[in-house]
């Protein structure tokens, strides 16, 4: 072939070289791709609440430095079956602390325990959100004055984890309410603690007050 004239020749050149710069392109790409992580991405946006789905999750290969520190899921059944702990975005790569769990509750309160707490007041509940920091309160009568009742912090500092609020919206496309639904918000607290939140909701009604950054009122300016 290369004893043809020196037209087909210099074609045949070109042709070669051409290929052989694509197969190096090609091979550059895909080198590239396995060196890129496989994470695990929301494939959609999901409601708070709700149980991650085959539908809802992805996997795809994004360069290590944009990869969370912390927490990345690399397969989709270390996600499926999780319950989401707050709204999510469509392409967020999913880590340990979006999903109701040991890591998300340490984060929040360092060797915390979860604790399901059914809210005297129900209307409560939909004013929660995820990360809220809270008091558990009740009211105790004194024996000085009968009949008035005194209101009595059980614990400090308890982080919400979730609500029934979130679990209906999730469970119903985020057109669900909670009726019909206990108005249960699930909280973590220290070991100590939360084994006295348990222990009093089960004799006497709960509630819980805002405190932390949410509960401050914002400053009027001056002037």
């Amino acid at each position: 072939m290369l004893k043809t004239p020196g037209y087909q020749r210099s074609q045949f050149i070109r042709r070669a070289l051409g290929l052989v710069l694509v197969l190096a392109a090609a091979l550059v790409a895909l080198s590239g791709l396995r060196e890129n992580p496989e994470v695990v991405v929301f494939a959609r946006d999901v409601d708070a609440g709700r149980a991650l789905t085959a539908e809802d999750v992805a996997t795809v290969r994004v360069p290590e430095e944009i990869i969370p520190a912390a927490g990345a899921l690399h397969t989709p059944e270390a996600v499926i079956g999780r319950v989401l702990a707050a709204p999510a975005v469509g392409g967020e790569i999913i880590t340990e602390l979006r999903l109701v769990g040991d890591d998300l509750t340490s984060f929040l309160v360092p060797d915390g325990h979860l604790v399901p707490l059914k809210l005297a007041e129900p209307d409560l509940v939909s004013l929660l959100h995820h990360g809220d920091t809270v008091n558990v309160v009740t009211s105790q009568e004194t024996a000085e004055e009968p009949g008035f009742a005194q209101p009595l912090i059980i614990a400090e500092g308890a982080r919400v984890i979730a609500t029934s609020a979130d679990i209906s919206a999730g469970g119903n496309g985020g057109q669900g309410s909670t009726s019909g639904s206990p108005a249960t918000v699930l909280i973590a607290l220290p070991a100590e603690q939360a084994q006295v939140v348990a222990s009093a909701s089960i004799s006497q009604p709960l509630t819980v007050v805002i405190t932390g950054d949410r509960a401050r009122l914002p400053e009027t300016p001056q002037g």
